[in-house]
């Protein structure tokens, strides 16, 4: 992950973020609700990203990637998300990530390490706000292919 995003400027969005009640949910005994125990899922699209070049010319500790993007579900914008990940150790390809969806009803925050590139990870979900007051569980990241802009499917577990 870390060498994409040095070297081609794009970072396997992580994570983050989650949906409001205005978007249907499959739910795992949440009702669909927005409530505790929904699975919700949304396609993050990358509509800025940078790569800060912080350090020694090249990816070096510190190096940052900040970006934002949309979420949409069935083609609808139902939110967007903000993440900064920070290099933290070059030799594992490794960097710190921090990240909220803001949503209609809320927020949501993620915080994980991810190392090299994978195709699909997970984060911790950290807390949140409004309507998702005190949220846990997991946020899974699914990295579309080829995709331009830079495209994920995330899943939100959230947690009874």
């Amino acid at each position: 992950m870390l060498k994409r995003a040095g070297v081609a400027g794009s970072l396997v969005a992580i994570a983050v973020l989650a949906v409001s009640s205005a978007v249907p949910a499959a739910g795992h005994g949440g009702g669909g609700d927005g409530g505790r125990g929904d699975r919700i899922r949304v396609l993050s699209t990358n509509t800025e990203e940078e790569f800060v070049d912080v350090g020694a010319s090249g990816l070096s500790l510190g190096d940052e990637f900040v970006f934002t993007s949309d979420l949409t579900k069935h083609g609808t914008l139902v939110g967007h998300t903000g993440v900064v990940c920070t290099v933290t150790s070059t030799a594992r390809e490794e960097s710190q990530c921090v990240g909220t969806a803001s949503l209609r009803r809320g927020q949501i925050t993620i915080q994980g390490l991810v190392a090299g590139e994978p195709d699909v990870f997970e984060f911790p979900i950290t807390g949140g706000s409004g309507a998702y007051e005190g949220a846990e569980g997991t946020l899974v990241v699914k990295e579309i292919p080829g995709s331009d802009p830079t495209q994920e499917l995330l899943t939100f577990y959230l947690s009874d």
